[in-house]
């Protein structure tokens, strides 16, 4: 059986194609290429969601966020996979709860910190039961840093938060 011509034009093609693309990807990426910092604009830690009381529908989330750059960035917006809705409280001078319709900025080499009795983020109109031992999915959308996707573990009502675990 023969081969057409072009068949065998167009695999020698895909190969060398193929090789060019295994050396290019082995050669070192210039400085300043994206990736080669070594460290994230944003880092969140410290993520929980505590298990909201029955029969409510709501379950707040907390974290910490580090801005590791020079510039102040801004959180914009909190998705969830466990609720239709999230709301960005937080915390005024005065230590009273206000929804944050343009989203915190995080300092430039600096910190937001949302806590149990302080600024969080509120799950609303959750798809099904929220229980200690899940997880909850974040994305945290940020002016300048873009997205950033957090795991948060679930923990019972009263249980002390984590020290370590659920960050990006």
């Amino acid at each position: 059986m023969r081969i057409p011509l072009p068949a065998v034009v167009g695999a020698s093609l895909v190969a060398l194609l193929g090789v060019v693309g295994v050396v290019r990807g082995a050669q070192p990426l210039p400085a300043g290429s994206v990736g080669s910092s070594g460290a994230d604009p944003i880092v969140v830690s410290g993520a929980y969601v505590r298990a909201p009381a029955p029969p409510t529908d709501e379950a707040a989330a907390y974290f910490t966020v580090y801005n590791t750059t020079g510039t102040p960035d801004r959180l914009e917006t909190v998705l969830s996979g466990a609720g239709a809705q999230t709301v960005l409280h937080v915390e005024t001078a005065g230590g009273s709860m206000v929804v944050s319709a343009a989203g915190p900025v995080i300092p430039a080499h600096g910190s937001l910190v949302f806590k149990t009795g302080g600024g969080h983020v509120m799950i609303e109109k959750l798809y099904g039961t929220v229980k200690a031992g899940q997880s909850v999915s974040l994305e945290l959308q940020f002016q300048n840093a873009g997205i950033v996707n957090v795991t948060a573990p679930v923990i019972a009502l009263g249980a002390p938060p984590p020290t370590t675990g659920g960050s990006s």
